[in-house]
């Protein structure tokens, strides 16, 4: 049977997705992955203004399932709405305390994910690994 990229793809993602799971689980992190991932991009973001659409982009995720994943993180304390100060309708994204203090935990399972999926990978395979899905990217655009 021929191997198909995108099944491929698909499973390594489930596969990771359940890992991240385990880590979540045994570090006891009661977020989701996407919540994590939601609060990873707003951290890696804090020196500039990061709005709804912004989030929906970066993640590819719907506009309703954004306001989905911001609403029980804000009802949850790890992020608070305020309106920008050009457009009252836009409401920028916040971290709390709460939410920052999340991160070292999150940064702990990232990089012990990275090691795990590169264990025993050289660095020239790793390097011809990423310029293929960057081929993969660009066929997709």
């Amino acid at each position: 049977m021929q191997r198909r990229i995108g099944y491929e793809i698909r499973e390594i993602q489930q596969m990771i997705h359940q890992k991240m799971e385990q880590f979540r689980h045994e570090n006891d992190c009661e977020l989701t992955f996407v919540q994590t991932r939601t609060i990873g991009y707003l951290i890696a973001n804090q020196d500039h203004d990061v709005f709804q659409r912004d989030l929906e982009k970066e993640l590819r995720i719907r506009r309703s399932t954004a306001s989905e994943i911001l609403n029980v993180l804000e009802r949850d304390g790890y992020l608070y709405r305020l309106s920008a100060q050009q457009d009252a309708r836009l409401k920028k994204l916040v971290l709390t305390e709460k939410a920052l203090q999340l991160n070292q935990k999150m940064t702990e399972n990232i990089d012990r994910m990275e090691a795990l999926l590169s264990q025993s990978i050289s660095q020239q395979d790793q390097e011809h690994f990423f310029s293929v899905l960057d081929q993969i990217k660009k066929n997709l655009e």
